[in-house]
């Protein structure tokens, strides 16, 4: 085991990255959707009964009680962080990253124990292969669809040979009412994005494949209409 090595990564240029095929290209700026999660604080798991059983089968994929060096990359309130860090094995640590000041602070409150830093996924500042599970939730269809391409490839970089990388996000829906959601959420997103948190679906699975990673495993899973997509990639 050893500790993960902070160092420091160079800043993508978001104008040479190829475009990412979303379902919404138009997205807010990192600093609004830092402002907003700071304002939002604990009231984000509000939104917990649509993304539940996607981040339990999220954590299923993970299998963290057998990870040693574990980053969460957009730790929201910490909730997923303290399951985590209830059944890692002795010796394990986490790690965890966010955007938001007032989401690490509610998260360190929650789980003392794990290590916290303010940072951009596109930006990671750890050594490469520093760890062996990196776990991502609802967090890339956040982001500026320019920086996709250098995040999917960030995470990729501080994982382990034979780590596993999860990844989580909403997606197009995959039956009527599904559809019908998704269609109400593009059409709410474009008139105000930051009633839905700036999250908008995107089509996880092509992002992934054309970063060049292959998907072991890949579903939706679709709660009170709200589709997501869970998939298990590594290296």
């Amino acid at each position: 085991m050893h500790d993960a090595v902070m160092e420091r990564p160079l800043r993508p240029k978001p104008d040479s990255l190829p475009a990412a095929n979303t379902m919404t290209t138009d997205t807010i700026s990192s600093e609004t959707a830092r402002r907003f999660y700071d304002w939002l604080g604990e009231k984000h798991d509000w939104g917990g009964r649509f993304e539940r059983r996607a981040k339990e089968r999220a954590l299923e994929l993970l299998e963290a009680g057998s990870a040693q060096q574990l980053l969460n990359v957009g730790v929201g309130t910490g909730k997923e962080q303290q399951t985590i860090q209830a059944v890692l094995p002795p010796g394990g640590q986490t790690f965890g990253i966010d955007l938001s000041g007032e989401m690490l602070k509610v998260t360190q409150q929650r789980v003392p124990e794990t290590q916290l830093s303010q940072a951009m996924a596109w930006q990671l500042p750890f050594a490469s292969g520093s760890f062996d599970r990196v776990f991502c939730t609802y967090v890339l269809d956040l982001f500026e669809t320019a920086v996709l391409p250098q995040t999917l490839s960030e995470l990729h970089r501080v994982l382990q040979p034979g780590g596993k990388l999860i990844l989580v996000s909403l997606t197009e829906g995959i039956n009527l009412p599904s559809r019908l959601l998704v269609g109400l959420w593009k059409t709410t997103y474009r008139l105000h994005p930051l009633i839905l948190g700036g999250c908008r679906p995107l089509r996880l699975q092509t992002l992934v494949e054309q970063a060049g990673f292959s998907i072991l495993q890949r579903e939706v899973i679709v709660q009170l209409g709200v589709p997501s997509e869970v998939i298990l990639t590594g290296r």
